[in-house]
């Protein structure tokens, strides 16, 4: 194999390692950060999610106060849309599941926003209905909706937390194969510069270390080479060269 043949083979070799080196860091990154990003957002519309449950059930909690107050028609009216709002929210919610345990904390949603609206149409079919029956009978359901749905912001704001740090672990992980393959590299550009060393300018070195002795010195010219290529090809070419000016220093002495 000639001498412009390895050193071309070798660049080669360097440039594709370092071009999959990039690109699975790149690929890897690239699908890591999809995936982080589907979770955080889903993360996210969960939380939106039972925000909007909070903010229906303080509605149906305002109505149901309305309604103590003899506004029958607009505590009515107010009170179903909010409680449409809060059970479309809740069925969003079942349809965006994040965490495991998730569907456990919407179904504690569900049963007590459940015994809430029990309460309510009991409440709006009663003729005698006042502030202190709300406080005795209707806001420690509030309440228990109210805290179930604050315990699913925080299993989702923990995922938020969980998301982050799995970023954290499988970014290191993501650029690993990366790293191998540059240190790799870096071992494979040594070994490479080691052998242009060996086996291209140490060769020409004692090429021209011979033919300098032989000129300077008259000494033989025996310069030993390892390999068959075209730095042979010049040593054979210089012996050619030696031998034909002896002959022509020969043929003038005569």
């Amino acid at each position: 194999m000639g001498i412009r043949t390895k050193i071309m083979l070798g660049f080669i070799i360097l440039a594709s390692m370092l071009f999959i080196s990039g690109s699975i860091s790149i690929f890897e990154l690239t699908k890591l950060g999809r995936a982080v990003k589907g979770l955080i957002f889903d993360n996210y519309r969960s939380i939106d999610y039972s925000r909007n449950m909070l903010d229906a059930l303080e509605k149906q909690e305002k109505s149901l106060l309305l309604f103590a107050q003899g506004d029958t028609t607009n505590a009515f009216k107010k009170y179903y849309e909010s409680q449409k709002t809060f059970l479309a929210n809740v069925d969003s919610a079942t349809q965006n599941l994040t965490l495991k345990e998730e569907l456990a904390f919407i179904d504690s949603v569900r049963f007590s926003y459940s015994n809430f609206q029990a309460k309510s149409e009991e409440i709006f079919r009663s003729s005698n209905f006042s502030l202190g029956i709300y406080l005795n009978e209707v806001y420690p359901f509030v309440t228990k909706t109210n805290e179930q749905v604050k315990n699913l912001i925080t299993i989702n704001q923990r995922g938020l937390f969980n998301s982050a740090a799995f970023l954290e672990t499988s970014a290191q992980r993501a650029i690993m194969p990366g790293l191998i393959v540059i240190l790799t590299s870096l071992i494979f550009t040594f070994v490479f510069t080691y052998l242009i060393h060996h086996y291209f300018v140490s060769p020409i070195i004692r090429l021209t270390k011979g033919i300098n002795d032989y000129v300077k010195f008259n000494k033989p010219f025996d310069v030993p080479l390892e390999t068959k290529d075209e730095l042979s090809n010049l040593k054979q070419s210089i012996i050619n060269l030696i031998s034909v000016c002896k002959s022509s220093n020969r043929k003038t002495e005569i």
